[in-house]
């Protein structure tokens, strides 16, 4: 018959098993569970997800190729991954970058202070490379997990970059030109023409005025508010091309309707000019009584040229019109486009 102890010792074994069990296995659960990666919120801009809109006007990770979306994923103590999905075709796979506590700042930098940003890199060409070469050492190094393992090929599509929008900065310069051609114009000869007398050249003329003109002030209020109009209106139309440039890289319009147009404003825009020549151009704006005074020290008639500038940039700013008229129906047709492609999904 077995000692009493001994039933007391085959009870407790199985107890202080499981318990040994529990104490060993608890922490090792606490431990995976703590390992877990958490989703980081960014800021309210934006929130936990960098979707491709906001990731195209924040200038995030340009050097993805077929970027979709990105979530940053923090584990305990200072690590952090950024996961991105990126398309290919009918798929979508992630890869990740490893991101320090210094770059995760930036890049919430970059979020709260878009304008700033896009200032400085437009002002100061060592910012354009500092943001660059950040990029280029967050998204160097891309990985199929956050294990460490490599993702074995490139993913940035650095050597065909998207082109820059362009169009408004010369648009813009179109209509700076024009408006500057005729108020240079206008100044340039009620500032440097004057009248000096009145000649009668026979009983069958009437009488006739003289003026002369002081080239100096002539070309260089003709020439010079010219040259300001169309820096001026560049400078605007370049400010706007990167204000858009985010906005319409996904987008592929079509160039048909904005070429259209501008062609078939090209010929009324002409006759406009040819009009406008003839008006002003004989009378230099109406300093010119009529079109038998003459200028003395001018008998070629060089003073008439800013004028037929005018009527030329009038045909050009024609055609600038019909070339915004069809780009607004390009673009219309394109976000009509998009926005049936998202709605089936692809």
């Amino acid at each position: 018959m077995p000692e009493p102890g001994h039933k007391i010792l085959a009870v407790e074994r199985p107890y202080r098993t499981g318990l040994l069990l529990l104490l060993v296995l608890a922490p090792a659960a606490a431990l995976a569970q703590a390992q877990e990666p958490t989703l980081v919120r960014l800021r309210d801009a934006v929130g936990d997800t960098i979707d491709a809109a906001e990731r195209d006007s924040l200038r995030l990770f340009p050097n993805t190729a077929g970027f979709d979306h990105a979530v940053i994923l923090g584990l305990p103590g200072p690590e952090f991954y950024a996961k991105v999905a990126r398309a290919d075709g009918a798929t979508v796979a992630p890869i990740y970058y490893r991101v320090l506590p210094g770059e995760l700042q930036r890049i919430r930098f970059l979020i709260d202070y878009p304008v700033f940003v896009a200032q400085q890199q437009r002002v100061d060409s060592t910012a354009a490379q500092s943001l660059a070469s950040f990029w280029q050492s967050v998204e160097g190094h891309p990985l199929q997990s956050m294990d460490g393992e490599s993702a074995g090929g490139p993913v940035a599509n650095r050597s065909q970059p998207a082109p820059p929008i362009v169009e408004n900065r010369y648009c813009s310069a179109f209509d700076g030109m024009t408006c500057g051609s005729i108020v240079g114009g206008f100044i340039g000869s009620h500032a440097g023409i004057r009248f000096v007398r009145t000649e009668q050249d026979g009983c069958l003329f009437p009488p006739s005025s003289v003026y002369h003109v002081d080239p100096c002030v002539f070309w260089g209020a003709s020439c010079g508010i010219t040259a300001l109009g169309t820096g001026v209106g560049y400078a605007l139309g370049d400010n706007l091309d990167h204000e858009q440039a985010g906005q319409m890289t996904r987008l592929k319009e079509g160039t048909g309707w904005r070429t259209g147009f501008a062609i078939g404003a090209l010929v009324p825009g002409l006759a406009l000019g040819y009009v406008t020549f003839w008006t002003v151009g004989f009378t230099r704006y109406g300093v010119l009584e009529g079109m038998f005074d003459r200028i003395d020290n001018d008998p070629e008639g060089w003073t008439a040229l800013p004028m037929a500038f005018s009527g030329l940039c009038i045909a050009i700013e024609s055609m600038t019109i019909g070339y915004r008229i069809g780009r607004a129906i390009d673009r219309r047709n394109a976000e009509e486009a998009e926005a049936r492609r998202r709605a089936l999904g692809r």
